[in-house]
């Protein structure tokens, strides 16, 4: 099995060892470039199971100027054979909360995709809406998706997935990849969604340290861990009338295959 999206560099390195005991690989996004040589230093270490991914989370917007930004673009170009993702990006305007910040968002995100066009690397995305802005919009998600439609994207991973039905049913169509997180094995909404998404789009991550499964809703304890997206396949089978094995099987060969990562 494969998390397909998680952040190895929030947690204890001993969480990699217990990993490589039942899991194939492990995907690592980072999104503030403060985390990309810790992060790379874990890809080098423990080779053939850490993959990375590197991309700019709009949260960390603030603490860059554009010259920085652009040096860190830079970076991502010279260690490109290092990675098999950009991402996490996008917009967030839960964080993001003025137009005018949120504009220049726009902007960066407009940035790492043609990033990722130019290195010939999949996208990893993140989306998240706002609630009752009153500087700016609330619809991150919408305009998320309208700027990969706008870039062409193509080879696409909406991480977390947290948008509507209907907007779902259109990434799909457009071949987009949809990752569930642990949130699957509490959320109704995301357990009435699973049920749309044709097994070959579908990737399982946890986002760990967040979203634990095992802790109630809305806790902020940094407890979850890769192994336990095992508990969303659980949850995802019942809801497909497949089985656990054959969601964690069909998964990881989609993940081996989106993030061309090795033949597990």
């Amino acid at each position: 099995m494969i998390d397909a999206h998680c952040h190895l560099e929030d947690m204890d390195e001993d969480v990699i060892k217990d990993a490589e005991e039942d899991m194939a690989a492990v995907v690592t996004s980072s999104g503030d470039p403060k985390d990309t040589e810790k992060t790379l230093a874990l890809r080098d270490k423990y080779s053939n199971f850490v993959y990375v991914c590197l991309g700019f989370h709009a949260e960390v917007m603030d603490n860059y100027t554009d010259e920085q930004i652009e040096e860190y673009i830079g970076y991502i170009r010279v260690n490109k054979d290092k990675i098999v993702a950009i991402g996490e990006v996008g917009l967030d305007y839960n964080w993001t909360k003025k137009k005018e910040d949120q504009e220049r968002s726009k902007q960066i995100f407009r940035k790492f995709i043609d990033l990722a066009l130019e290195l010939q690397k999949p996208l990893v995305i993140h989306a998240r809406n706002g609630k009752d802005n009153t500087e700016g919009d609330d619809d991150g998600i919408k305009q998320t998706l309208d700027i990969l439609v706008e870039k062409n994207a193509k080879n696409v991973m909406l991480h977390c997935y947290s948008g509507s039905e209907g907007q779902m049913k259109d990434a799909i169509r457009r071949g987009w990849m949809i990752s569930i997180a642990t949130v699957v094995c509490k959320s109704m909404k995301h357990q009435r969604l699973v049920k749309l998404i044709p097994l070959e789009q579908l990737l399982l991550e946890t986002d760990a340290p967040w979203l634990d499964p095992d802790e109630p809703s809305g806790s902020s304890k940094l407890t979850n861990r890769p192994w336990k997206i095992e508990k969303s396949a659980a949850v995802i089978a019942e809801k497909m009338d497949i089985t656990k094995e054959e969601v964690l099987h069909k998964t990881e060969a989609n993940a081996t295959r989106f993030f061309s990562i090795r033949d597990i």
